[in-house]
């Protein structure tokens, strides 16, 4: 169309404001143009790709859909229309347009690749064979690497330096960039040794007591871990941290078949002695003591037949007898993991008594399971010892009162 002819036939003589009006014309047709692109692109597109991946039982669209991935796309399509359309224009201030569309295409690049790492960080969650790994780290940093790129694009097209101008001059600015982007830079290496030294994992128990961890860990950051604890609170911590600070991780628990019970019950040191031929009797008819007693008691009389006096002799002891059985016991239990230690044993002797431990493996592993295996198995351990004729130590009220 000659927009040029139709002012002149309106009386417009002046050729500088023939010209103004033919460049708003001709950006008003482009704009149009680029504005329709981006309605059709935005409205259409996501409906096309989806109809295809699902023709294909794909789901990568819907995860790209989520990340608004094609809206983004579509955003990208309306500069690029309107920097081509503009290009053939001669006008003073196309120049300044053009720079301000170029910074217009590259920011929506940026956003639609941030679009598309944060669809593939959704992809891998999704896949159990990796669901486990840290990718988030490795999408985020390539996000930020992305928009420091964008930034330094952007100033180079307002002060027209070429980026190689511009990275020999961040040379200087070195020190205060690595202080701004500290945590990004020790998250980054962090995330790096966490993977490759396989520490932690989505989905891992550990328990940091210096940052009041104890919990599971629901998110692996670039900059931050994120720890949902036990009562249900939610802690953060510096990723960096856990390579810098120690912390404990359950997972060789949880892959080992059985978690550990490790409890001990303070005996009362006088009521410790010598079986008497009723206990001998009384505890030698328990299924779990028969063969260690037949055996024991024969052993005990080859050894004591030529001993005279009685301080010379062995004997059974109750306690010894007890940890016997409760060693039997153990090991017929079968919510006890049998291919790992499991042993009774006494620790060193106190004030409050002996100590008699119970150390093994429960094989349920879930806690409340644990919790009634280790509370069975120490209720048992409380309602047999009096058979035994044994005590379990006990402050006497007067003698806390004393202490208070």
């Amino acid at each position: 169309m000659n927009i040029s002819g139709i002012l002149e036939r309106f009386g417009i003589q002046n050729e500088r404001l023939i010209e103004v009006i033919n460049v708003l014309f001709t950006m008003l047709v482009v704009s149009l143009i680029g504005w329709l692109a981006y309605v059709v692109a935005k409205k259409f597109l996501p409906k096309l790709i989806k109809k295809i991946a699902g023709a294909t039982r794909q789901h990568w669209s819907e995860w790209l859909l989520d990340q608004r991935f094609f809206n983004r796309l579509a955003l990208l399509i309306m500069p690029i229309v309107l920097r081509t359309g503009l290009s053939p224009i001669k006008w003073e201030h196309m120049a300044t347009i053009n720079r301000i569309l170029d910074i217009w295409i590259v920011v929506a690049i940026a956003l639609l690749v941030s679009a598309f790492m944060s669809g593939i960080n959704r992809v891998y969650e999704k896949m159990a064979s990796v669901r486990d790994k840290p990718v988030k780290i490795i999408t985020q940093v390539i996000t930020v690497v992305i928009w420091c790129a964008v930034a330094l694009i952007i100033i180079s097209i307002f002060t027209r330096e070429s980026l190689a101008v511009l990275l020999g001059g961040l040379t200087a600015f070195a020190a205060v960039l690595m202080l701004v982007f500290q945590d990004t830079i020790l998250g980054f290496v962090a995330g790096i040794q966490l993977s490759s030294n396989n520490m932690v994992r989505l989905g891992d128990w550990i328990v940091m007591p210096s940052r009041g961890v104890d919990g599971e860990v629901t998110e692996i950051g670039l900059t931050t871990v994120k720890v949902q604890n036990w009562d249900k609170t939610i802690t953060t911590v510096p990723t960096h941290k856990l390579v810098s600070e120690s912390f404990t991780n359950w997972r060789g628990m949880e892959e080992s078949g059985g978690r550990r019970i490790k409890r001990s019950v303070n005996i009362d040191v006088s009521s410790i002695h010598y079986l008497s031929d009723a206990e001998l009797a009384t505890l030698g008819s328990s299924q779990l003591l028969r063969r260690y007693m037949e055996k024991k008691l024969a052993e005990l009389a080859e050894y004591n037949a030529n001993r005279a006096s009685d301080l010379d002799e062995r004997r059974l002891t109750n306690i010894g007898t007890f940890r016997e059985y409760m060693e039997q016991w153990i090991e017929s239990n079968p919510d006890i993991n049998q291919d790992m230690t499991h042993m009774v044993r006494q620790l060193q002797p106190g004030p409050t008594g002996l100590p008699l431990e119970i150390y093994c493996f429960s094989a349920k592993q879930r806690w409340i399971d644990y919790e009634n295996v280790q509370s069975d198995l120490f209720d048992h351990v409380y309602a047999v010892m009096p058979l035994f004729n044994l005590r379990a130590f006990q402050y006497s009220g007067e003698v806390a009162a004393q202490e208070q």
